[in-house]
């Protein structure tokens, strides 16, 4: 667990030590603001659900950023075999980068509760999808950065690593459209898609099938990125 944190730490300072963190975190917070007064002044919500809805759009763009040099980095500059001889397991070393991503997200996350403060300024809001909503966006977010991880533990160009993750995100999110329907292909589909479990939180029902779904689809790719990191290993 040691070992976990001091590569977390390490990951979190270079986030918010590197121009491209506080990108990411400015442009999340500018559109994720937008969206909000537009939700609020020209539609007239009184509630956050659309705004849930609207922020996994962009997170497709944003994601890719926060995770593509995790590892293709230290493979491009060669430290990874540094990390590698040193006493840290390949898992270890895979949760540590994936805590690192998800603090950062977490902590962009914590700056738009600013919004449900100036709800309850204006009206009365119920809490309960507020509260489920911001729980789903922390697991939606998180299958996201353990999807661009485990691209970025495939390659070591940090672009291939942003466009790769990019597409795959974008291929997660367009499924909702394919899912329409009664078959059981499209019932398939629509279990995959990633969105579709994130209604129920936005309504303020917390599933313990949608937690379930997130959670494995998470520990997944953190399992295959381990994979991917031991297999390049012994190449």
């Amino acid at each position: 667990m040691t070992a976990i944190l001091a590569i977390a730490r390490r990951e979190l300072r270079a986030y918010f030590g590197s121009p491209m963190g506080w990108v990411v975190l400015a442009a999340f917070l500018a559109v994720g603001g937008y969206f909000f007064v537009a939700g609020v002044t020209l539609a007239g919500f009184g509630d956050l659900r659309a705004w849930f809805s609207n922020v996994t759009i962009y997170l497709i763009m944003l994601a890719p950023a926060l995770t593509m040099r995790l590892i293709a980095e230290e493979r491009q500059r060669g430290t990874i075999e540094v990390l590698m001889t040193s006493p840290v397991t390949d898992t270890q070393m895979v949760l540590g980068k994936f805590l690192a991503a998800w603090g950062f997200y977490a902590f962009m996350l914590a700056l738009t509760l600013q919004y449900p403060l100036a709800l309850t300024r204006l009206g009365t809001p119920d809490r309960g999808p507020i509260i489920a909503g911001y729980l789903g966006l922390l697991l939606f977010g998180g299958v996201f950065l353990a999807v661009g991880l485990l691209i970025s533990a495939m390659t070591k160009s940090q672009v291939v690593a942003y466009v790769g993750t990019l597409f795959v995100l974008l291929f997660l999110w367009l499924l909702v459209w394919a899912s329409n329907g009664e078959a059981w292909w499209q019932k398939l589909l629509a279990y995959i898609a990633v969105p579709t479990h994130l209604e129920s939180f936005a309504k303020g029902l917390i599933d313990t099938r949608d937690l379930f779904f997130y959670l494995s689809f998470i520990g997944g790719m953190l399992f295959l990125s381990v994979r991917a990191v031991a297999a390049w290993k012994w190449r």
